[in-house]
C-alpha cells in the first residue's frame, strides 16, 4: 500500500447500547469500496480508536477488511498512549489481513524526536506491513519536524506521512521541503485537515479524510480537479462542497461526523461517551446543506 490518492476514515457505528455495530459497519465499509476512493483507514481518529479496547479494535479491523473483500487497500489505525499496546494493535493488524498501518504519536506526556524514533522504529521491527506517519498536533501535542520524518523515511517499512499545517501556502511549502530531504518520490506526503482540502490549492500525494468516507462522490470529484489544475471544475465543487465541511468542522470532532452519518442516512449511532452527541438542532442545517450538494451534482 502506497498511501496515495482519496483515502477516506470511515467512522465506528455503535448501537443504541454502546457496542461497535460490526452489521452497519460492514455495509458501511462495504458500499465504500465500491465509491471511488482509492484506499480506506478504520481506526483513525474519526473512527473513535481511542475509545475502543484491543478486542473491539481487531474486530473492527477485521469486519472492515473482510468487508472490502480486497476491493481496495484497507490500513489500519494503530495509536495507542502506550507503546506496548501500539505494537499489539500493529500484530492485530497484520493478522486481519491490513495492507497498512497508520500512527500517531499519541501520549499522556507529549513525546519528543527521540521518543517518537524509538516507537516508529519498534513498530517497523514487529511488522512488515507499510507504515504512515501521522502528524496531528492539535491531538498529540508533537509536531514532526521534516527532519525526523526524513530520517524515518529511511526505514523501508515507512512510506508515507499525513501531515496538516496551518493554511495552504504554509503545507506546499512543506511539501516541498520534504521532497527536497526525501527525493525520488519515495514518500507519500498526503494532506490531513478538511478545510485545507477545500482551499483546492493543495493536490498533495493524497487527502486523507474523515467526511470523505460520507461524501466520496464530492470528495473524488473535487480532487480530481485540483490534481488535473481545473480551475472551473474547483471552483464549482468548492462553492457547494466547502460550506458543508466547513460546517462539520465547526462541530465537536467525531461526534459531528457521526451526525454528518446521520445526516447522510448512513447508520452509525451516536460517538461512544464520555463524547456526546452534537445538538439534533444542527441536523437540519447539515440536510439544507447537503440538498445543495445534491441539487448540484445529483449524487454522493
Amino acid at each position: 500500500m502506497d498511501f496515495t490518492g482519496l483515502i477516506a476514515y470511515p467512522v465506528t457505528p455503535f448501537d443504541a447500547e454502546g457496542r461497535v455495530s460490526h452489521e452497519d459497519l460492514r455495509g458501511f465499509v462495504g458500499a465504500l469500496a465500491s465509491s471511488g476512493v482509492d484506499a480506506i483507514t478504520v481506526l483513525g481518529s474519526s473512527g473513535s480508536f481511542a475509545y475502543l479496547d484491543r478486542a473491539e479494535r481487531s474486530s473492527v479491523a477485521r469486519t472492515a477488511i473482510e468487508a472490502v473483500d480486497g476491493r481496495l487497500p484497507v490500513a489500519v489505525g494503530i495509536s495507542s498512549v502506550g507503546t506496548r499496546e501500539v505494537l499489539d494493535a500493529a500484530v492485530d493488524a497484520q493478522v486481519a489481513g491490513a495492507a497498512g498501518l497508520v500512527l500517531s504519536p499519541v501520549s499522556y506526556v507529549p513525546l519528543t524526536d527521540d521518543e517518537v524514533l524509538t516507537q516508529v522504529r519498534a513498530v517497523c521491527e514487529a511488522t512488515d506491513l507499510p507504515v504512515c506517519l501521522y502528524n496531528n498536533p492539535g491531538t498529540t501535542q508533537f509536531d514532526y519536524s521534516l527532519r525526523v520524518v526524513a530520517e524515518l523515511s529511511a526505514l523501508p517499512e515507512v512510506v508515507a506521512f499525513k501531515d496538516t499545517a496551518a493554511d495552504a501556502a504554509t503545507f506546499n511549502a512543506r511539501h516541498a521541503e520534504l521532497a527536497a530531504l526525501v527525493p525520488g518520490g519515495a514518500l507519500s506526503h498526503g494532506v490531513s485537515g478538511d478545510v485545507l482540502m477545500m482551499s483546492g490549492e493543495i493536490a498533495a500525494d493524497a487527502w486523507h479524510s474523515g467526511p470523505a468516507a460520507l461524501l466520496p462522490a464530492y470528495y473524488s470529484r473535487l480532487r480530481s480537479a485540483v490534481v488535473a489544475g481545473d480551475q472551473s471544475e474547483i471552483d464549482r465543487v468548492r462553492h457547494v462542497l466547502a460550506p458543508l465541511v466547513d460546517h462539520v468542522a465547526g462541530l465537536r470532532k467525531i461526534s459531528g461526523l457521526h451526525l454528518l452519518a446521520r445526516a447522510c442516512g448512513v447508520a452509525a449511532g451516536d460517538p461512544r461517551p464520555p463524547l456526546l452527541p452534537s445538538p439534533g438542532s444542527e441536523l437540519r442545517e447539515l440536510g439544507r446543506l447537503l440538498d445543495v450538494l445534491e441539487a448540484e451534482f445529483g449524487d454522493r
